[in-house]
C-alpha cells in the first residue's frame, strides 16, 4: 500500500556526486538512517523539516511513487504497456519498451536536466501499485516471470543510472519487485524495502514476516548499496481515533539501525488530519535520530510544551495505550475496524472516562491549545461515536447526539475532511450514522 502522492513542485538541491559500479554491493557501513528521515504526516510542515531536519516526498522529490504514469499519461501508447496471461492491459507497464524509455527520459531532461556537481534529484522508478508484472517476449528474455518484474524494472532503472550519473533513481521492493535483482545495481540506484511483512507490535522478532524481512533485506543488500524502508504508522481504515504505534516504531527503528538502513519514509495520513499526529510526528523525527530515545519523556515534554493546561491528562492517557501494546504485545491493525482497535489496545470506558475528562480540562485553555485541542475533541467524537454504533459503549442517545454536534464542527479544521485513506468524508458518515 505505497501511498499515490502528488509530483514535487520544489527540487531539493545536494550535492551528490554519485556513479556506476560493478560487481557484488556491498551494505553500507556508518550511521543508520543518515541519509533520509521520511514524513508524510499532516504535521511534518516545512518549519517541522527545517527545525528537525525531517524530509517530506512533496519537497524533496523530483518523482515520487507511483506516479510515473500521472506525469507521462499524455504520452503513453499501447506499446508502453504491460503483456498479462498473453492480453495487453493498462493496468501494469512494459518497463522493457523502447518507446517507454524515450519518453521517461525526455522527461528527465525537460524537468531535471542532467544534474550538476551541486544539484542533484531523487527520481523514483517503481511499477503500478499492483502485483502484475510484464511477461511479453522482450520481458521474459530478460528474466520477468509472472509476478516478478525485477529484471525488468531494474535494467530500466540502471540505463536511466547511468545516463544520469548525477540524479538518484529509486525502485520498490515491493509486490512484483520484492525479489532482488541477479546483478549489482549502479551507485546512484536505491531500495525502498516496504516493511509490510514485519507486523506492528513492540516485539515481532517472533513472527514469520520479521525472517521474510530480514531475508528481503539481506537479498536487496547484495545487489544494492543504498536500502531504504518504506514503513506505515497509522490506521489508514481510522485516521480519527487514537493509534498508539510509537514503541512498535522504536523497535523496528532500532532493527533498521542494526542492519545498516540509510533511510526512513513513514507513511502516514498525507495532509488529513489524525490524533495526536502533531505528537507522533515529533517523536518520530527524534526516534530516527536516536532510536534508543526515552519514549515517554518525549511524549511528556511535548505535551507540556504545547498542551501545559492538558498535559498530565494528554500524557497518562496516551502512555497507557503504549503501554498496553508492549504489555500484551498486540498487533496494530494497519487496516482495522473499532472492534479490533479495542481487541488490540483501546479500552471502551477509559477512553469514554478520558474524553470527558479532557473536555473538561480543556475549557480552561487558551490560544495555541485551545485550538489544538479542539481539533483532537473532535476527532475523538468520531470515536466515541464509532464506540456507540460498533455496541463498545452502552447506547446512550443524548451524548450520541452531542458528540454529531462536535463532529460537525470538522469543517472548521484544516485538514478534517477525511475519516479514512479512501477518502470517506466525514460528512458522509455523519448523514449515515445510526
Amino acid at each position: 500500500m505505497l501511498r499515490y502522492i502528488s509530483k514535487a513542485l520544489t527540487a531539493i538541491a545536494a550535492a551528490l556526486v554519485v556513479g556506476g559500479c560493478s560487481g557484488t554491493a556491498k551494505p553500507v557501513t556508518g550511521e543508520p538512517l543518515s541519509e533520509y528521515h521520511g514524513l508524510y504526516t499532516p504535521s511534518n510542515t516545512k518549519d517541522v523539516q527545517q527545525t528537525m531536519h525531517t524530509n517530506h516526498p512533496d519537497y524533496d522529490w523530483g518523482l515520487w511513487g507511483h506516479n510515473l504514469v500521472k506525469v507521462i499519461h499524455d504520452q503513453l501508447t499501447d506499446d508502453m504497456y504491460a503483456t498479462v496471461d498473453g492480453h495487453r492491459t493498462h493496468d501494469q507497464l512494459c518497463f522493457s519498451s523502447a518507446a517507454l524509455y524515450k519518453v521517461v527520459r525526455e522527461y528527465i531532461i525537460d524537468q531535471y536536466g542532467y544534474g550538476t556537481d551541486n544539484y542533484s534529484e531523487r527520481i523514483s522508478i517503481m511499477p503500478m501499485d499492483n502485483k502484475l508484472a510484464c511477461t511479453c517476449p522482450r520481458c521474459r528474455a530478460l528474466g520477468n516471470t509472472p509476478g516478478n518484474a525485477t529484471p525488468a524494472v531494474t535494467r530500466f532503472i540502471t540505463r536511466l543510472a547511468k545516463e544520469f550519473p548525477r540524479h538518484q533513481f529509486f525502485t520498490s521492493a515491493y509486490h512484483s519487485t520484492k525479489q532482488a535483482p541477479a546483478t549489482a545495481l549502479p551507485a546512484n540506484v536505491g531500495v525502498f524495502i516496504s516493511s509490510f511483512p514485519l507486523p506492528v507490535q513492540v516485539d515481532f522478532t517472533h513472527s514469520k514476516g520479521y525472517t521474510e524481512f530480514l531475508a528481503l533485506v539481506k537479498a536487496w543488500q547484495q545487489r544494492c548499496s543504498r536500502i531504504y524502508v518504506w514503513d506505515y504508522e497509522r490506521n489508514f481504515d481510522d485516521y480519527l481515533s487514537p493509534f498508539p504505534c510509537l514503541l512498535a516504531m522504536q523497535s523496528r527503528l532500532k532493527l533498521y539501525a542494526k542492519l545498516g538502513v540509510l533511510g526512513v519514509f513513514f507513511n502516514g495520513s498525507g495532509d488529513d488530519y489524525s490524533a495526536f499526529d502533531d505528537m507522533q510526528t515529533n517523536v518520530l523525527a527524534q526516534l530516527m535520530d536516536n532510536p534508543d530515545l526515552d519514549v515517554h519523556d518525549a511524549i511528556a515534554d511535548y505535551f507540556q510544551q504545547y498542551y501545559p493546561i492538558t498535559a498530565d491528562i494528554l500524557t497518562d492517557y496516551y502512555w497507557s495505550l503504549e503501554k498496553r501494546t508492549r504489555k500484551t504485545n498486540c498487533v496494530l491493525p494497519l487496516y482495522g475496524s473499532m472492534k479490533e482497535m479495542c481487541a488490540a489496545y483501546l479500552d471502551a470506558d477509559a477512553f469514554a472516562k478520558f474524553r470527558k475528562r479532557l473536555d473538561a480540562a480543556s475549557k480552561q485553555t487558551m490560544g495555541d491549545e485551545r485550538h489544538r485541542l479542539n481539533a483532537l475533541l473532535t476527532a475523538l467524537a468520531y470515536t466515541q461515536l464509532e464506540l456507540y454504533r460498533c455496541g463498545l459503549l452502552p447506547k446512550d442517545a443524548d451524548m450520541a447526539t452531542e458528540m454529531r454536534i462536535v463532529l460537525k464542527g470538522h469543517s472548521e479544521i484544516k485538514g478534517m475532511v477525511n475519516r479514512d485513506e479512501s477518502g470517506h468524508s466525514i460528512d458522509n458518515y455523519l448523514k449515515q450514522w445510526k
